[in-house]
């Protein structure tokens, strides 16, 4: 998913939260049907996964992110020891100097 399409995603879940708040003040007051209330449990259960598929896709993003600079760390500590100028270094791999020197 690219940033437009998280952002049209929340979006989305911002309209049903309101819809859904809506319903459940509605439910609150005078009540629901037995076909309104079955709407809203489904409605209500597409948001919610729609909420935990999001997370699951975060935390696997921010596991992905940190194997990846895990690697980009050890790549430039071994390079660091073969005895790699810190210029061709910070090119190869994006880190800045100071990280190549705590290194």
């Amino acid at each position: 998913m690219n940033q437009k399409d998280i952002e049209a995603f929340y979006q989305s879940l911002e309209e049903r939260r309101i819809v859904l708040d809506k319903l459940k003040e509605i439910q609150d007051t005078v009540g629901l049907s037995k076909e309104d209330r079955m709407r809203y449990e489904a409605s209500l259960k597409v948001y919610r996964d729609q909420l935990a598929m999001l997370e699951y896709a975060r935390q696997q993003g921010r596991a992905e992110g940190l194997a990846k600079a895990k690697a980009c760390l050890e790549i430039a500590r071994n390079m660091k020891a073969a005895g790699i100028a810190p210029e061709l270094i910070a090119q190869i791999t994006g880190l800045d100097f100071e990280t190549i020197e705590r290194l």
